[in-house]
């Protein structure tokens, strides 16, 4: 079976080739696991997640997708709607939407039915911790509560890989500690793959798999023994999720 992602000996360019973000970089990710990525700003951790999810194409290389060679912007799309769940750092949720709504817009076309749709962001949305958030806007929540709409939101469509650029990196001590403990119910229950990005070295230090970035580069590579199962740092987690 092959790697859920693979990247063959990547490079991504800017400015006409006079920046170099990725640098030959080649990198397999397997069903199941969980990754994260460290390194100094400017080190190409975010320009990595983009390209796994097809956000960004390489200047050079290949990216693969369960095995398949993925080169347009329409397969990408296809598979960002069914397979990939994205957690941005700045949540990248629709102000004028409510907690339930923000949810639901992501399973448009991808499942049949106002009110399965509805059903499905409620539980979800339930399983987070926040029954009595649903009927909230963005602007009404905390960073922690928005940050966990949008793992929700990511989760709508049953994908097969999370990524998630810097999860905690605009929360405080005690919301960073509850949404990793969600993502240890995750990897412990539905064996959801995990990517990463983190400056924090306690948030990276969950995952079984590291890989640290300097210059477009990898330097380091550390895998944990094999059945690692993420932490949950002391929080006790939501219900199991769907």
């Amino acid at each position: 079976m092959p790697p859920l992602i693979e990247l063959i000996h990547i490079r991504r360019e800017f400015d006409g080739g006079r920046i170099v973000a990725l640098d030959d970089l080649s990198l397999e990710i397997e069903r199941g696991n969980s990754l994260s990525i460290i390194g100094p700003s400017g080190s190409g951790k975010s320009t990595l997640l983009n390209l796994m999810c097809g956000l960004d194409r390489p200047s050079h290389g290949v990216v693969r997708f369960d095995g398949n060679d993925v080169r347009t912007r329409a397969g990408w799309a296809h598979i960002r709607a069914r397979r990939v769940g994205i957690v941005f750092q700045s949540f990248c949720l629709i102000s004028t939407l409510n907690a339930r709504e923000n949810v639901e817009v992501a399973m448009m076309g991808q499942i049949a039915g106002s009110a399965n749709r509805r059903k499905r962001a409620m539980d979800l949305l339930e399983r987070m911790g926040l029954a009595n958030r649903i009927g909230l806007r963005p602007a009404e929540l905390s960073g922690g509560e928005r940050q966990r709409v949008a793992i929700a939101r990511a989760l709508a469509n049953g994908p097969d890989v999370l990524v998630a650029d810097e999860p905690t990196g605009s929360l405080d001590q005690k919301s960073s500690r509850a949404i990793m403990a969600i993502l240890a119910e995750l990897q412990q229950t539905i064996e959801l793959t995990l990517v990463l990005v983190t400056h924090d070295q306690s948030v990276a230090a969950c995952c079984r798999r590291q890989i640290e970035l300097i210059d477009g580069r990898i330097v380091g590579d550390a895998i944990r023994q094999p059945g690692y199962k993420m932490p949950a740092r002391e929080v006790t987690a939501p219900a199991r999720l769907p």
